[in-house]
């Protein structure tokens, strides 16, 4: 009996000691935080950057994805660099892992780009960031989606003028061939 309430207090405090020792609540609470101060970094490009694990993948609409800090930054400074860039967003939504390494959050967006004429147009979309815990502790972007809320505008498409035929070449009368015909 003895050897079994050993065995027992063994099993039990091993169990213990592998348990779970995060506080999901406070990991989610953080995980907000951190992208949230990410959205107030948009006019300082390295700090921008600095949220991104070094294999991270950027997946922005109507461009290639952007895997690693070289790529990121290039793809950022290229929206950067559009008239009128402008670049706002709020978390609203935040999940962690039950290990507490791995989370993500959700939340919108609005991107504002000037057309050709200098008109700004506002964008409005959702995201959603998948963030890992990195050794040391802090949270990383591991990978970063983003779409607007309406499609693309369509091009206005070029009309091309008809072709002229016969009948309706101008100096073509009506009823009558514009071709003569010999008569031998």
């Amino acid at each position: 009996m003895c050897s079994r309430a050993w065995f027992v207090a063994v099993m039990t405090g091993l169990a213990v000691a592998c348990g779970s020792t995060v506080n999901v609540g406070r990991e989610r609470s953080l995980l907000l935080e951190v992208d949230q101060q990410w959205s107030q970094s948009t006019n300082d490009v390295d700090k921008f950057l600095s949220y991104y694990a070094p294999d991270a993948a950027v997946y922005p609409p109507g461009m290639p994805i952007a895997q690693g800090t070289a790529p990121i930054r290039e793809a950022f400074t290229k929206m950067r660099s559009m008239p009128g860039f402008s670049l706002q967003w709020k978390p609203t939504g935040a999940t962690v892992s039950g290990a507490g390494d791995l989370g993500y959050t959700t939340g919108t967006y609005r991107m504002t780009i000037n057309d050709p004429t200098g008109t700004p147009i506002p964008e409005r979309g959702k995201y959603v960031a998948v963030w890992k815990k990195q050794p040391g502790g802090q949270w990383k972007v591991a990978e970063d989606i983003f779409n607007a809320d309406t499609p693309p505008p369509v091009p206005a498409s070029k009309v091309e003028p008809p072709t002229p035929t016969k009948a309706s070449h101008p100096k073509a009368k009506p009823g009558k061939s514009s071709s003569r015909k010999r008569h031998s």
